[in-house]
């Protein structure tokens, strides 16, 4: 093929997203569907593994404003991100796309080659052109984030006015209560267990307390952990965001409250995604036990920001400003030996000096108890009504201990018997079938400080002087 000039062709990206089997987020948020083949894509839960996933299924652009369509954010953070790209990650848009605006709005555009474009967010079959008829005279498209206009009728000048309506993109907090709902049947829907539950850019206390309660009941008897962000449009300092937080009531074992958001270059995205992202990449690097606290790991970052619209702005802070916010349950991020970091091993629980409870005082020891759980539930699901002998208990147990001790040789436990004691299983529990099993287990804790104390002593002085020590 002859060429003469400037050329451009895209050509697939060769990045491998790495997949992970054991640590799954869902979130629950808005999309631009009506850019698809499926703009009723409402309240469905939908596994994406691949940017063509998300480019067919929910209408991603990575130029798109990721506060405005919270699921493109998850998208671009865990696989665009320059740390790992990370999926698969769980979906639900609860933005209708075929809801639009009461009032139309016109647009003069201009044509080259009878070809226009129109960049706005709308539903294309409230487009109007006066005296063309759509599929005969015209066609439109989405193209990107841009509906591609192509004028086929004769006589048509370099512009035309076209009519259209633009899609009503308000969705409210029980919308997104709403799209929770999938939890209670996500594992019959998809065959996999979310672990990490988001809401991102939905902050309400009615929305923090129907993500614990999902959490505690996933697909009915499984469990997950919520990440929640505090508000930081409006939240722009430390001591406004422990207020919040504690105002809020953001003090669940179950849920991991960041703040605030952070920057990717242009990009405002979320800290509960990021927090996420993180959980994922850290979990899928340690066989997805997810004994090992996120903080302190790169994250794909350039600053922090608070505020909204023409009011956004960086804030700054340090390792000692950062570590208020730890000690009050709030995770955030720190610019650490070097590059930007999580910050903050810690549930929204935590208190420094009041937490004590040693389950509750790290995500890791959380997380890993939940993992722990679940794992038993899926692994032994099929012993479920089936004759439970005594050498069957002591196959159980005999399985599941060997399943522990390999997890304390690897160092994600400390320690771990699981047992089947009498006096937790009563003749009238056995006779109606119900069978408890006793698992005592001691985390592996992180070493949130580490401390090396310098003493000055006068030993080596007596070299000055040709001594000895």
């Amino acid at each position: 093929m002859y060429k003469h000039g400037i050329y451009g062709e895209r050509v697939p990206s060769e990045v491998k997203i790495e997949k992970s089997t054991g640590t799954i987020p869902l979130y629950v948020g808005t999309a631009p569907v009506f850019r698809t083949n499926n703009p009723q894509n409402i309240n469905t839960p939908i596994i994406i593994s691949t940017l063509n996933d998300a480019i067919e299924k929910f209408g991603y652009n990575e130029n798109d404003d990721f506060e405005v369509y919270t699921l493109c954010g998850c998208i671009f953070a865990h696989l665009s991100n320059a740390i790992k790209p990370i999926g698969p990650i769980i979906l639900v848009n609860v933005l209708d796309g075929s809801k639009v605006e009461s009032e139309a709005t016109t647009k003069t555009i201009n044509l080259i080659n009878g070809i226009g474009y129109i960049e706005d967010d709308l539903d294309i079959s409230t487009i109007s052109i006066t005296d063309l008829d759509e599929g005969i005279d015209y066609s439109a498209e989405y193209e990107g984030n841009k509906v591609k206009i192509v004028v086929t009728a004769s006589g048509v000048g370099n512009s035309i006015d076209i009519s259209y309506k633009k899609i009503d993109k308000i969705v409210t907090d029980m919308e997104i209560v709403t799209g929770l709902d999938v939890v209670d049947t996500i594992y019959q829907t998809l065959n996999v267990v979310p672990n990490i539950l988001v809401t991102p850019g939905f902050n309400s206390a009615s929305v923090e307390s129907a993500l614990v309660n999902k959490s505690y009941a996933v697909d009915g008897n499984m469990e997950a952990i919520a990440v929640t962000d505090i508000d930081s449009k409006v939240v722009k300092t430390i001591d406004d965001a422990i207020a919040w937080k504690n105002t809020n009531k953001f003090v669940s074992t179950k849920n991991k409250t960041c703040w605030p958001r952070f920057k990717v270059g242009g990009k405002i995205i979320y800290a509960s995604i990021i927090a996420a992202v993180t959980m994922q990449i850290v979990d899928s690097q340690n066989d997805n036990v997810p004994y090992e606290s996120p903080s302190n790991k790169t994250i794909d970052i350039t600053s922090m920001v608070v505020g909204q619209g023409q009011d956004v702005s960086i804030i700054k802070f340090n390792k000692i400003d950062a570590n208020r916010l730890n000690e009050k349950g709030i995770t955030t991020a720190l610019f650490n030996g070097g590059k930007w970091v999580l910050w903050g091993p810690h549930m929204s629980n935590y208190e420094y000096g009041v937490t004590e409870k040693a389950d509750e005082i790290f995500d890791s020891s959380v997380r890993t108890n939940i993992y722990l759980n679940t794992d038993f539930i899926v692994r032994n699901a099929d012993i479920v009504d089936s004759p439970l002998a005594r050498n069957d208990i002591d196959s159980i147990i005999n399985t599941e201990q060997a399943r522990l001790n390999s997890l304390v040789s690897d160092g994600k436990l400390l320690y771990a018997k699981i047992d089947f004691i009498a006096n937790q299983n009563v003749d009238s529990d056995l006779i109606n079938g119900d069978f408890v099993f006793n698992s005592d287990v001691t985390n592996t804790p992180p070493a949130k400080s580490i401390t090396n104390k310098v003493q000055y002593v006068n030993n080596g002085l007596s070299k000055l002087t040709g001594g000895t020590e």
